[in-house]
């Protein structure tokens, strides 16, 4: 059930039981109670995968486990009933008749799916005197839920009503094009899985944007001007798109078209799938421009051939030479100005050679991209089929996955250079790997002591238009050299970009070949004890 639906269900639900007393409490079904007013009773249940509450005539009821719940309630007057903001929240404010001690409690519905709860709370002190299920801090870091604690509310699910159009950033989202329902539901305090698909069906229909559609149901919210309606997923505070008006917001045939932990789980796995295929489709982008700007191996070949074939071949400090090929067609070619024309062409051969390795892998990465969005198109199209447990199951595995990334990023504590240039240095085989492989990127710089074994140091550009200085360089150097084990003298440090630098086949973890490297010598004994600074 989405709040929005339950603050169109609360000013009936006053109709029916404010100012009235409770004349009885009890269980009619699993997972709910029953508060009997008059020949008529409130249902409230607290089911993981449909929580709700219906008004309905009396049943058989059985007694409550607690008598705390009938001692408080039974024979108590209803004063208020409130909602927090649109939350998924019911409190209800009886007096009881109780002759002594604290008379106001304060009956807390919450509607949050899988955390579902029903709790009574003493108002005097804010503490839990019954609930229909206890929640430890070992499964709850937020707050524990047991009689005796004292209560507190669940977080907010987002900005509430009168909050949703002031906010510039919502607005920019929900204005674009592709606005999933997660994004919405996220995002709104009380909108879940079905308003939201409703929302963004409704502005499709209307012609106009996500936001505009909101708007029209925050001033519903507001105005607390309701015309619930039956949409075709769930019920709806107001019409959205095709459906039927809902002639009584409490009955109890809404209970099952409530939005199921399924669709729940559905929406949340076909959103990662999302995520994960629009990155990869921008990758594919990325991929296929890099192969359609990138120059023929035949064109730098030709280059080379025609600077050999120049007479005065050794000629120095041209930025560009314009010269006519066998078949009459003009190359300007450009040059380095230190290197002679002889020095270019070899340079020009070099890179033919690199091109080709480059289009050949590039075709590959290519053709796995278009495998992985294939493969994630299937899985969206099979989604709707799995099971509850299935969807669990490859969520769980999802959150697994993250968890250990994000626990691999904190296990690598930088170094802060002069400058503020950063640094890492492995510590062991599995970390020289991780820290080469997987923290360096593209163009950073890579160092390590020649011929001992030692950390692997890689120095992050991070974006900066400025490359480090000799001094940050150095300072890299000195990491690589005391990582190698080497306390005193002269330590040789190689250093290249990580580009260079490749898994040796079929080693062990954190063996590696580079070339194109340079090398400094660090000098230990020279060196101040300072060492850099990590955060």
């Amino acid at each position: 059930m989405d709040g929005v639906f339950l603050s169109a269900q609360i000013p009936h639900l006053r109709n029916h039981i404010l100012g009235s007393r409770c004349s009885k409490i009890g269980i009619p079904i699993p997972n709910g109670y029953g508060l009997v007013f008059g020949d008529n009773m409130l249902v409230l249940t607290a089911r993981p995968d449909s929580p709700g509450l219906w008004w309905t005539a009396c049943r058989e009821m059985s007694e409550p486990v607690s008598p705390v719940w009938s001692h408080h309630l039974e024979g108590g007057e209803v004063k208020e009933i409130s909602q927090p903001g649109s939350d998924r929240m019911l409190c209800i404010l009886f007096e009881s008749g109780l002759l002594y001690g604290s008379k106001d409690v304060k009956l807390i519905f919450e509607a949050t799916g899988r955390n579902a709860n029903i709790i009574l709370v003493r108002m005097s002190d804010n503490r839990i005197l019954a609930c229909h299920r206890k929640v430890s801090n070992s499964k709850c870091r937020y707050r524990t839920v047991a009689p005796g604690q004292v209560y507190k509310p669940p977080p907010g699910s987002g900005l509430q009503p009168g909050s949703w159009c002031d906010s510039n950033i919502l607005r920019n989202e929900l204005s674009a094009d592709g606005v999933t329902p997660e994004t919405i539901y996220r995002s709104l305090e009380g909108v879940g899985p079905v308003t939201a698909r409703a929302l963004i069906r409704h502005a499709s229909d209307t012609g106009i944007s996500v936001f505009e559609s909101v708007k029209i149901l925050e001033q519903a919210l507001l105005n607390e001007d309701f015309s619930p309606w039956s949409g075709t997923e769930g019920p709806l505070p107001i019409q959205l798109g095709e459906g039927k008006p809902i002639e009584n917001p409490l009955s109890g045939e809404l209970a099952s078209r409530t939005i199921s932990l399924k669709d729940d789980r559905l929406d949340l796995w076909k959103s990662i799938l999302h995520r994960r295929r629009t990155k990869l489709q921008k990758r594919l982008s990325n991929v296929i421009n890099a192969l359609e700007t990138l120059v023929s191996p035949d064109t730098f070949r030709i280059w080379g051939n025609l600077l050999l074939s120049e007479r005065d071949n050794s000629r120095r400090g041209l930025k560009r030479i314009l010269l006519t090929d066998w078949n009459g067609v003009e190359h300007d070619i450009p040059l380095i100005l230190l290197k002679s024309l002889v020095e270019n062409a070899q340079r020009y051969f070099r890179k033919a050679s690199n091109a080709d390795i480059e289009i050949k892998n590039l075709n590959k990465h290519e053709i796995a991209i278009t495998e992985e969005i294939t493969a994630l198109d299937a899985s969206l199209t099979e989604a709707p089929e799995l099971t509850i447990d299935e969807l669990n199951t490859l969520l769980g595995n999802y959150q697994k996955r993250n968890r250990k990334k994000a626990n691999r990023r904190k296990e690598h504590t930088p170094l802060i250079l002069t400058g503020g240039w950063r640094c890492f240095a492995g510590r062991n085989a599995n970390d020289n790997d991780e820290i080469t492989f997987s923290i360096g990127k593209r163009g950073d710089y890579w160092f390590h002591a020649r011929g001992i074994p030692g950390a692997h140091v890689v120095l992050k550009l991070d974006g900066r238009a400025d490359n480090p200085s000799a001094e940050v360089i150095l300072e890299a150097a000195v990491a690589a050299a005391r990582g190698s084990g080497v306390s005193s003298g002269v330590v040789p440090v190689d250093y290249t970009r990580v580009q260079y630098v490749s898994r040796i086949r079929k080693g062990k973890p954190g063996q590696v070949i580079y070339k194109r490297e340079k090398t400094i010598f660090v000098d230990l004994d020279r060196l101040p004890q300072k060492k850099q600074v990590s955060i």
